[in-house]
C-alpha cells in the first residue's frame, strides 16, 4: 500500500473511531476526576492570561463592539457560575444581577475568576445523573437542540476557552505576549 493509501486508511480509522465514540452510549456519570483536572488547568491558564494584562489596561477593547478585557474576564466567571448553578442549584459564590454590571477592574476580575473556577471544580463531582439528563431551553442556542446537563458542561468549557482566547488577542494588540498555552 502506498503512502496515500495508508493516509486514507488512517483517516478512515480516525473518523470511524470518532463516530463510534460519539454514538456509543456514554455512562450516566462523567469521569469527574479527569474533567475536574481539565477545569483546574483551565483555571490556571485563564488566571495567567488575566494576570498578563496590566491593571490600567483592563478597560481596553480593540473596537467599540467588543467587551473590555476586564468585562471578558468577568463574563467568563459569571457565565460559569450562572450555568453550573442552573445545573446543580448549589449556591453561587457571588451574586449575579442582570441589572447591575459586575466590577471589571483587575482585582475584582481575578477574585471572581478564582471563585468561579473553585465553584465549578467543587460542584462537578456533585452533579447527579439526573442533572446530566435534564434539558433546558436556551433561546440564544439558535438552531440547536435544547441542551442537557452534559452539553451545558461541555459548552461552558468551550465558552471559557473562547473568551480567554479573545483576551489573548487583546494582549497581543497591546504588544503583550500571552502566556504559553497550557493543557
Amino acid at each position: 500500500m502506498n503512502s496515500f493509501g495508508r493516509l486514507v486508511g488512517f483517516a478512515f480509522l480516525c473518523v470511524s473511531s470518532l463516530a463510534a465514540a460519539q454514538t456509543a452510549k456514554v455512562s450516566s456519570v462523567l469521569d469527574m476526576s479527569e474533567f475536574v483536572e481539565d477545569w483546574q488547568i483551565s483555571k490556571q491558564f485563564t488566571i495567567d492570561v488575566a494576570n498578563a494584562m496590566p491593571a490600567e489596561l483592563y478597560d481596553f477593547k480593540p473596537n467599540p463592539a467588543e467587551m473590555t478585557f476586564g468585562e471578558q474576564m468577568v463574563h467568563i466567571a459569571a457565565s460559569n457560575v450562572y450555568r453550573f448553578n442552573e445545573i446543580t442549584g448549589i449556591k453561587m459564590p457571588f451574586a449575579l444581577d442582570r441589572d447591575k454590571p459586575l466590577p471589571s477592574d483587575k482585582q475584582s476580575a481575578l477574585k471572581m475568576l478564582d471563585q468561579s473556577f473553585d465553584y465549578v471544580i467543587a460542584v462537578l463531582p456533585q452533579i447527579t445523573p439526573e442533572q446530566l439528563k435534564h434539558t433546558w431551553h436556551i433561546a440564544s442556542w439558535k438552531g440547536r437542540p435544547d441542551p442537557d446537563g452534559r452539553a451545558m458542561i461541555m459548552n461552558m468549557f468551550v465558552h471559557t476557552a473562547h473568551h480567554r482566547a479573545q483576551c489573548e488577542v487583546y494582549l497581543r494588540v497591546k504588544g503583550i505576549t500571552p502566556p504559553t498555552y497550557t493543557f
